[in-house]
């Protein structure tokens, strides 16, 4: 019994303790987190993200069709053997005996000497499918990695955000300070500490759930890292400035040649008028030659030997208008993927402008925010000397405080919008933008 009251009192201690400092007890369960650097966390997701896993898949999906359609111009070969006995025996005419066992082996080779141009059009549609494989994979990649930059960020934003949260919280235990020293020497009025200790509690909410979206954030950053227990990125800043970025019809330039998302649509438009034009080959004669080699006895080794040589021609006629429903889907999948062609092209084009002008508007508010936060701090030293001269209200003091909190959160805000503006760039264009300082 006096083991579980002492364990009980330990618990009790513990939770006190948690109460009082919910910062401490976040930070021992955190302090053993794996730290990771943006280029890590980018390549550990690639290796863990299940869509990027799957579109790698296709890829090789793809390379068995096209060793497939490789494997079709080569001849087909076949090797068969079989051993027979029976109970009851029968007549050989060629040997004259009653024979009961029989031993056989044949070998037996086609190949298709003309299909038409079938297999050429197949191979160029599975050639256009493995590059239409490997552009839905480097968009799928870039769309993780912007996933993994956004997820990075803000786990970066939310750390930043816990120090804001711990300074709001310290000016606000210093201004209680200033108001018990103003009430005990006659200068502030109950009201002023009462709304000080306010202050600090407001700030000590704030500071909890900073600390608690800062965990939820590390966890999340974890999943997508394949990581259980959650992730710590390295101690790095957040972008203040953006890089200088090339010419607007440079990076139109650079999209027509990289662009994932149109990359995909021309292979898929490619593949589908190689499949347009297989189908044509259907109404064209196929020749195929076959040949073959038996070995046949009643006895071991077989010495009755034959061969067959066979040249099969064959011209489909009618079919039930199977080849016309056919060649009609196709041109209508070919026509639909034209369009997309056109909409990728179109698609890309708005996109690569609105990141552009993203970023810059992005790098605009950083700046903006910079300001503020400079402002309001100039803002709160002069209210703050103005308390303590007797010249300004708790109030004041306080809408000053809470003021500059809400500039330095805007501040890392802008900051992570900035850095995840510039990941949404490269994503549209499907390359990392390489810029000169």
């Amino acid at each position: 019994m006096s083991s579980w009251r002492h364990s009980l009192s330990l618990s009790l201690a513990l939770f006190i303790v948690g109460s009082l400092n919910p910062g401490a007890a976040l930070s021992q369960g955190v302090s053993s987190l794996r730290t990771v650097t943006l280029d890590e966390a980018i390549r550990l997701a690639l290796e863990h993200d299940p869509a990027t896993i799957a579109a790698e898949g296709n890829i090789a999906s793809a390379e068995a069709d096209r060793l497939e359609v490789r494997g079709s111009w080569l001849p087909g070969l076949t090797l068969n053997t079989s051993y027979g006995n029976s109970s009851n025996q029968r007549f050989d005419q060629a040997t004259g005996r009653l024979v009961s066992e029989s031993y056989s082996a044949a070998a037996s080779a086609s190949y298709e000497l003309f299909d038409g141009g079938r297999r050429i059009f197949q191979g160029r549609s599975v050639d256009a499918r493995l590059r239409t494989a490997d552009a839905n994979y480097r968009a799928q990649s870039y769309q993780t990695i912007l996933r993994t930059t956004e997820s990075f960020y803000n786990t970066l934003a939310a750390a930043e955000l816990v120090e804001v949260a711990r300074q709001r919280l310290d000016r606000a235990e210093q201004q209680l300070e200033f108001a018990r020293t103003r009430l005990e020497v006659g200068t502030a009025t109950r009201s002023d500490l009462l709304r000080a200790e306010l202050e600090v509690g407001s700030a000590e909410l704030a500071l909890v759930d900073s600390e608690s979206n800062y965990r939820s954030a590390q966890l999340q950053l974890g999943r997508l890292l394949g990581i259980e227990g959650g992730v710590e990125p390295t101690a790095t800043e957040l972008p203040g400035r953006a890089p200088g970025l090339p010419p607007l019809e440079e990076l139109f330039l650079r999209a027509e040649r990289t662009a994932p998302d149109l990359l995909a649509a021309r292979a898929a438009l490619d593949e589908r008028g190689a499949q347009r034009w297989a189908q044509r080959t259907s109404y064209l004669p196929t020749l195929r030659l076959t040949g073959g080699y038996d070995w046949f006895s009643f006895q071991w080794p077989p010495d009755q030997r034959s061969w067959s040589l066979r040249l099969v021609a064959s011209l489909p006629i009618f079919n039930g208008f199977q080849r016309e429903a056919s060649l009609a889907r196709a041109s209508i999948a070919e026509r639909t993927a034209r369009a997309r062609v056109r909409d990728a092209e179109l698609a890309v084009q708005v996109a690569v402008e609105d990141a552009r002008q993203e970023i810059y508007s992005a790098e605009r508010r950083v700046e903006i925010a910079e300001r503020s936060v400079e402002l309001a701090r100039e803002d709160l030293r002069v209210q703050e000397e103005r308390y303590q001269l007797g010249n300004a209200t708790i109030i004041e003091l306080q809408t000053s405080q809470v003021a500059l909190a809400e500039a330095e959160a805007a501040e890392v805000r802008a900051r992570q919008a900035l850095g995840t503006a510039i990941a949404r760039l490269e994503a549209v264009v499907g390359e990392r933008i390489v810029i000169g300082d």
